[in-house]
């Protein structure tokens, strides 16, 4: 296989315009009711350590199963989610979320462009493979994708 990243590393934490007023800290934020993908609650424990805060003792959130179920959860000021930036890009533009403490952290997964190298180019997988790329690029501008479109 031949895989190139294209976008979805990186996670940050938002939440709804409602619940950051008065948030400034990583600890006034991590004392919030804490939203996660059930599949990666360690993000929050990524996201902690990149800026340079510690999660509370015994920490337990709420879990979602789809990232669009907790995405909405936090629009809709239930607590404070980490996800990946890609997913909600249009969502500060739109007031709908914001990013009360800067800061990301890289998960080392994402999205990727993949196919089997036995197989060879083709001429339509080549400009689908073009296309997703300046999508990517879209959303992550400094990513390897961006650079090549």
């Amino acid at each position: 296989m031949a895989a190139q990243y294209l976008v979805g590393r990186d996670i940050v934490a938002v939440c709804a315009p409602q619940r950051a007023k008065g948030i400034r800290t990583p600890a006034q934020l991590l004392a919030q009711p804490l939203l996660y993908h059930s599949n990666y609650r360690d993000n929050w424990s990524l996201w902690a350590g990149a800026v340079g805060a510690e999660l509370p003792a015994g920490w337990r959130g709420t879990g979602f199963d789809l990232v669009m179920n907790l995405i909405e959860a936090a629009r809709s000021g239930m607590g404070v989610a980490v996800v990946q930036q890609c997913m909600v890009e249009a969502d500060p533009a739109a007031g709908r979320l914001v990013m009360p403490v800067p800061g990301s952290a890289s998960t080392g997964r994402g999205y990727y462009l993949c196919r089997r190298r036995a197989l060879g180019a083709h001429p339509a997988a080549e400009l689908f493979g073009e296309w997703v790329r300046a999508q990517a690029a879209l959303s992550e501008p400094a990513s390897p994708a961006a650079r090549r479109a």
